[in-house]
């Protein structure tokens, strides 16, 4: 849609940086504050300004130094577009189609990244829907950052996102259903946690029916099974995540990251991982929890929905 060298408003188009089922993605310098940025042209342009600026809005409210920052949304010459923060590095997948696999200690500080972006995203209401190895930066410097927020939704009131959508090797069995909830997320970071160490997706196959089947019986090999060097706790962290049973899985993503830290505290003292626990408690103790059924306030320590019933 834009060319190399095309200027579009202030900004000055550098090359393409790819192009996807929703859109395509280019580097452009601000030629105001000089500095490189990222824009993503919509695919459908539709005429319905509130239903461009989706993606812009969910992705503005959420404020994470793991999370893509989007700096504006701009319409020129009846083009919409979106500018984000430009990430120098690679995405995840491009790492694992290199590499294959990653080291145990690499993969648990990506999972931890994500998952810190993930417990942000969810405080906000707001579930991906679409996490895997694509949507994934890794900078140069080492530092995750999750983009991709198209299929995006805010589950506010609501219990789940009905739209069927995702990445059928990264998806919930409930997604697959249309009815995505912040669980589902959780599913998507064992699916990456689990590539990230194997090599490929827990279900992998062509037909998107006979991975949901499989999926729905829980019919997933464990990664310790595959690779006997992997660590029983790391085995345990990531059948949690990949749980058929939405009920049976991590809570929050900051569950993860707590029993990472447990994890990782037999073989170290004060770590960055604690670190970054400690500031999700902070931040959790200062907000009141929701049930993800009715959406009403819960009581402290809460295992039951003291409205609805459901287990919490």
């Amino acid at each position: 849609m834009f060319l190399q060298g095309q200027k579009v408003g202030k900004y000055q188009i550098l090359r393409s940086l790819g192009s996807g089922g929703f859109g395509s993605v280019f580097l452009a310098k601000d030629t105001w504050l000089n500095i490189k940025v990222a824009i993503k042209v919509p695919h459908k342009q539709s005429t319905e300004l509130f239903k461009l600026l989706k993606e812009s809005r969910l992705q503005a409210a959420l404020n994470h130094p793991n999370i893509v920052r989007m700096i504006s949304a701009e319409k020129e010459n009846k083009v919409f577009f979106m500018v984000m923060e430009y990430i120098k590095g690679k995405t995840m997948e491009k790492i694992l189609e290199k590499d294959k696999v990653l080291d145990a200690e690499t993969a648990i500080d990506y999972i931890i990244q994500i998952s810190d972006a993930v417990n942000h995203a969810h405080s906000n209401k707001i579930v991906h829907r679409d996490l895997r190895p694509s949507n994934i930066i890794i900078s140069d410097e080492g530092k995750i950052k999750i983009t991709d927020f198209g299929t995006s939704a805010w589950l506010n009131n609501i219990p789940y996102a009905s739209t069927r959508i995702g990445s059928p090797p990264y998806m919930a069995p409930e997604q697959f259903l249309g009815k995505a909830t912040f669980r589902s997320d959780i599913y998507s970071i064992g699916c990456i946690f689990y590539e990230m160490i194997i090599g490929r997706p827990p279900i992998f196959d062509p037909d998107p029916f006979k991975i949901l089947e499989k999926a729905q019986k829980g019919e997933i090999t464990p990664p310790r099974l595959k690779n006997n060097k992997i660590p029983k706790e790391i085995d345990k962290i990531i059948m949690k995540c990949l749980s058929s049973k939405i009920e049976e899985r991590y809570q929050k993503a900051s569950g993860i990251i707590k029993d990472l830290s447990s994890f990782k505290g037999k073989n170290s003292a004060k770590s960055e991982i604690e670190d970054i626990w400690g500031r999700i408690k902070a931040r959790e103790r200062r907000k009141a929890d929701f049930c993800w059924n009715c959406r009403r306030p819960l009581p402290y320590k809460a295992k039951n929905c003291p409205h609805c019933g459901e287990t919490v």
